[in-house]
């Protein structure tokens, strides 16, 4: 196995006991055992566990998670097409995370665990957190920018504010990924539908 193949099964098995155990629940032997790698070669990659859960996180999280890798879209797109790409964005998403978890897991403790690890960073990684919020305010201006050309094009009535609206639709998601984690795991399917009402309730008739 070359180097770059070790570092990769490294960090996939790294983010799947992080991701399910949590930061405390995991230590050094366990990861040898499950790679089957010795502390040398794991401390190759990183210099600490803390540093491989950040490294980790960064790669399978903040990385996965970038609105621009997530999804893309035309400079001209409509609302109801970006909300379209976006729930299909969602979908890939989770899709892959469910692969690296593994298709043994259900998808509900995928999506509890992913929102756990998120919370851990908050606490564990504040630099790594703070990049997180710097994402969620790149979707958010993203968002911003396609509502605000719908209401130039005259696709959403006039009145409507972009930056409020914004945050309905992130809100929406959000609120969705937590609120499945509490039944059967994150529902792209339900939260474009939800998005979708909103959107008919500020199309231009």
């Amino acid at each position: 196995m070359s180097r770059k193949s070790h570092k990769r099964e490294l960090f996939r098995v790294a983010f799947k006991m992080f991701i399910l155990k949590s930061f405390d629940g995991v230590s050094i032997p366990d990861i040898e055992k499950a790679t089957g790698f010795t502390r040398g070669t794991i401390f190759h990659y990183a210099d600490t566990k803390l540093d491989l859960f950040r490294q980790v996180v960064e790669y399978y999280v903040l990385e996965r998670q970038d609105i621009d890798r997530k999804i893309q879209v035309a400079d001209d797109c409509t609302l109801r097409q970006f909300i379209d790409t976006y729930a299909k964005g969602v979908e890939r998403t989770m899709e892959a995370l469910h692969e690296i978890v593994g298709m043994d897991v259900p998808m509900r403790d995928c999506s509890r665990a992913y929102l756990n690890m998120a919370s851990q960073v908050s606490v564990l990684l504040p630099e790594v957190h703070k990049a997180f919020l710097n994402a969620m305010a790149k979707e958010e201006r993203l968002w911003i920018e396609v509502i605000g050309r719908g209401v130039e094009s005259g696709e959403l009535c006039s009145d409507v504010q972009p930056a409020i609206l914004a945050k309905i639709m992130m809100s929406l998601f959000y609120g969705r990924a937590f609120q499945d984690s509490l039944i059967n795991g994150m529902d792209p399917k339900l939260l474009k539908e939800e998005m979708l009402a909103v959107y008919e309730m500020v199309k231009k008739q």
